[in-house]
């Protein structure tokens, strides 16, 4: 039984007694048959409207009870909401800081790979400039035994320009280019006149690195084709 409950049934008891008590004392006063009645009347009606209000009270007074109720379920259900949507964005949050994680994991990879194969292409390039010194050196051997020209052009090429193989005239030229792929792999292009056999040619100087042999392979080649071409 709650506090308010024992109030109201004490307060009620104290008036019902309170009403004996006035009505015993005015009943014991020299009062005729009719005045008692009227007394009892009197008194019994304003019982009626006590009791009467305190129940309206009682009503009203369980009306804000059920109203503080149901504002008090709504407001948890709304706290209820609030927590889950709060939940949710932790999650996210936590959810966003794992990609960002795995973002940072993986750009880090690319970069460390970057960074290997720039010091990779610098090595070959350096590697690359060494092999062309060599060739260089190689092709100077040729170069008044052959009528052999060596020309360095732009972007690290050596243009081979062969003479003395055209009879009628010995000083046209006949040329092709090598270079370096970035892998540090040998390169024949830029055959002048065209030469079928370029790809197996430079197929054959990845494989031996020969690079003398590539050359007698060249000039004769170009000797054959202007054989042909008389």
């Amino acid at each position: 039984m709650s506090t308010a409950k024992l109030d109201d049934e004490q307060s009620l008891l104290a008036f019902m007694q309170d009403f004996r008590t006035q009505f015993i004392s005015q009943s014991s006063e020299e009062l005729s048959p009719q005045e008692v009645k009227d007394s009892y009347k009197e008194s019994l009606q304003k019982l009626t409207d006590s009791l009467s209000k305190k129940y309206r009270e009682g009503e009203m007074m369980m009306d804000k009870i059920l109203e503080f109720r149901e504002e008090i379920e709504t407001q948890n259900k709304r706290i209820k909401e609030k927590q889950d949507d709060i939940l949710k964005e932790i999650a996210k949050m936590k959810e966003n800081e794992k990609v960002n994680a795995e973002l940072s994991g993986h750009i880090k990879s690319l970069r460390e790979e970057l960074s290997r194969k720039r010091e990779l292409v610098l090595a070959n390039r350096k590697v690359n400039k060494e092999k062309l010194k060599e060739l260089q050196k190689s092709a100077t051997l040729f170069k008044q035994r052959l009528g052999l020209e060596i020309r360095k052009l732009q972007g690290d090429r050596l243009q081979f320009v062969f003479r003395y193989i055209n009879p009628k005239d010995p000083e046209e030229p006949y040329s092709c280019i090598i270079s370096f792929t970035e892998e540090g792999e040998y390169q024949l292009t830029g055959c002048d006149p065209p030469l079928d056999c370029a790809a197996e040619y430079e197929k054959k100087l990845r494989e031996t690195k020969n690079f003398s042999a590539l050359l007698a392979n060249l000039r004769k080649s170009f000797t054959t084709m202007c054989r042909q071409e008389k």
